[in-house]
């Protein structure tokens, strides 16, 4: 019985200075969103000296796991708990690193013409981190559930402060290119702590069910087919993909104008032929296009994009020309050598994307 009262104690021993860690980090949130609102350098130099703090927190951490692990070799919940904690300092500890950089910023320089997107950031990060916090110490899981929603919200707003960081670009002047520099380091250091706290939210599952449940997973990435004939082409492409990949992504059709007389439905019996299932695919323009997590748009034919829709696109999404699929509807529908021609083509083109995909989904598990 000793044994057991001597791990619940050093197990307690590490919740209570991983708390102490986490509510200096929460201080330092708190006090870059109180400086948004209403400047005082001071309190932005105790941040500052406060991160040395932390570092010696996540050490006495560290040493406290590996006593336990060495003296009183855990197992099943304990040893969940123990792991998770070691990973959930670590995380706690880069938040602290970010908001430490951010407030070196805010002391050197002024505040943002852009508060207002900063401060919603700021809020969703800081809502984030106290939903971890809750279910960590407090034991209430379901503040965790959907938790990725939230960071979402954080990254729609970073891409937002990436498009106005390029637009003063533009003007190509040192003052304009320090503004948008200074704008992509903060807004990339807003959602780092974001993405910290979805992990440690996993790590709180992990710990307490021995899995991380589906549900606080973050949302499939999405594949984004694109083409300049009213998105039939896409529709197809997207339509041979969707068996292979539709439990791993997500598959979206946007097109450059909008879609006539054909539509996909018209195809079903030509397409059943290649054992192809059509699905219906609601058509979208860039512009209205919902970007989050597009992984990749996928470009079928030879054509360019005004620059005003390119720049909507995120710098982030890889894009991908497929320029021999280069086909009219009405070919499509009244020649059938036309149609083998198209669809051989697109099989080719969608295995190996099928087997990048599945590389990928391999390396991440």
């Amino acid at each position: 019985m000793s044994r057991i009262s001597s791990l619940e104690v050093q197990l307690n021993n590490v919740k209570t200075l991983l708390r102490t860690m986490c509510d200096a980090v929460n201080a330092g949130i708190h006090t870059l969103m109180q400086h948004f609102e209403h400047p005082n350098p001071n309190k932005l130099i105790k941040i500052v000296v406060l991160d040395s703090e932390i570092d010696n927190l996540e050490r006495a951490i560290d040493t406290l796991i590996l006593q336990i692990l060495a003296t009183q070799q855990p197992l099943g919940y304990e040893l969940r708990l123990a792991y998770a904690c070691a990973k959930i300092a670590h995380h706690v500890e880069r938040i602290g690193d970010a908001v430490e950089s951010l407030a070196r910023q805010l002391v050197n320089g002024d505040i943002p013409e852009q508060k207002e997107i900063f401060l919603e950031m700021l809020g969703n990060a800081k809502d984030l981190f106290q939903r971890s916090y809750s279910a960590m110490f407090e034991g209430d899981l379901t503040l965790i559930h959907e938790i990725h929603v939230l960071d979402d919200k954080v990254d729609f707003k970073q891409r937002e402060l990436y498009r106005i960081a390029k637009t003063i670009l533009k003007k190509n002047t040192k003052d304009s290119i320090d503004k948008a520099l200074r704008i992509i380091s903060m807004s990339s250091k807003i959602e780092k702590i974001a993405d910290l706290c979805c992990n440690w939210a996993e790590q709180i599952d992990l710990a307490e069910n021995g899995v991380m449940r589906r549900k606080i997973h973050k949302q499939k990435y999405r594949l984004i087919f694109m083409d300049n004939v009213g998105g039939l082409q896409a529709s197809i492409a997207a339509s041979i993909l969707y068996q292979n990949v539709k439990e791993i992504v997500d598959l979206s059709v946007v097109a450059s104008q909008p879609m006539k007389s054909n539509n996909i439905l018209n195809f079903s019996n030509i397409l059943a032929e290649y054992e192809i299932t059509p699905q219906i695919f609601p058509i979208a323009r860039i512009p209205s296009m919902n970007w989050n997590k597009a992984l990749m748009l996928i470009i079928l034919g030879n054509f360019e994009l005004p620059k005003e829709e390119l720049e909507v696109v995120p710098y982030k999404t890889v894009q991908i020309i497929w320029p021999e699929i280069n086909f009219f509807p009405d070919e499509l529908e009244n020649d059938g050598k036309k149609f083998k021609e198209f669809v051989t083509l697109l099989q080719e083109r969608t295995n190996q994307l099928v087997q990048i995909i599945a590389r990928t989904q391999t390396q991440n598990e």
